[in-house]
C-alpha cells in the first residue's frame, strides 16, 4: 500500500488526467469518486445542475465506498470548479471523511483558471475537520493541453514529495 492517497471527482477528464499523472509520479493509490445519479455532461443542464448543487453545498449519494484515510500519511483531493465551488461529489467526500492529523494537498481544474475560491472552500473544510493543507494547485483544462500541464503537475508533485 502507498503512503499517499489521491481522492478525486472528474466529469470531463481534466481532474482524472492530473490525478493519474500525480499517482504515477508519487506512486500513490487512486480513488475516483462516482455518484449514484450521474451529472449531465453537456449543455445548459450540465451547468445548471452542477452549479446549483455546488453553490447550495449539496452532497450527492456516492456509488462507491470511500476509502479509509487512516491508512495513509498524505491525502490529495482533486475537484473540478463548479460555479467557483468544489464539485458536489467532493462535498460528500469532505463531509464523510476524518482528516484529523492528516497532511493534505488539494488541486482543482477549471476552464477559466480561477480556482482560488474552490481551493479555499476545500482547505477550510479540511482544516475544520482537523487536517492541515500544505499546498494547493490550480490547472486550466490540463487534458486539453497536456504538454503545458505536465510542468505544473510535476511542480505540484514535488511539493507533495517534500512533505515526507
Amino acid at each position: 500500500m502507498a503512503d499517499t492517497l489521491i481522492v478525486y471527482y472528474s466529469q470531463e477528464g481534466n481532474i482524472d488526467f492530473v490525478a493519474r499523472k500525480l499517482a504515477k509520479e508519487l506512486n500513490a493509490d487512486l480513488h475516483r469518486i462516482e455518484t449514484v445519479k450521474e451529472y449531465p455532461k453537456k449543455g445548459l443542464a450540465k451547468f445548471l445542475h452542477g452549479g446549483k448543487d455546488a453553490v447550495s453545498g449539496f452532497k450527492p449519494e456516492l456509488k462507491n465506498e470511500l476509502p479509509s484515510l487512516s491508512d495513509y500519511a498524505k491525502i490529495v483531493v482533486g475537484s473540478p470548479v463548479w460555479a467557483g465551488k468544489p464539485a458536489a461529489p467532493i462535498n460528500t467526500f469532505l463531509e464523510k471523511s476524518d482528516f484529523s492529523g492528516k497532511t493534505v494537498f488539494a488541486f482543482a481544474s477549471s476552464a477559466g483558471g480561477n480556482a482560488e475560491k474552490c481551493l479555499k472552500a476545500i482547505s477550510d473544510t479540511i482544516t475544520k475537520k482537523g487536517g492541515t493543507i500544505y499546498a494547493t494547485a490550480s490547472f486550466t483544462n490540463p487534458a486539453r493541453n497536456p504538454e503545458a500541464a505536465l510542468d505544473s503537475i510535476n511542480a505540484f508533485a514535488e511539493k507533495i514529495v517534500v512533505r515526507d
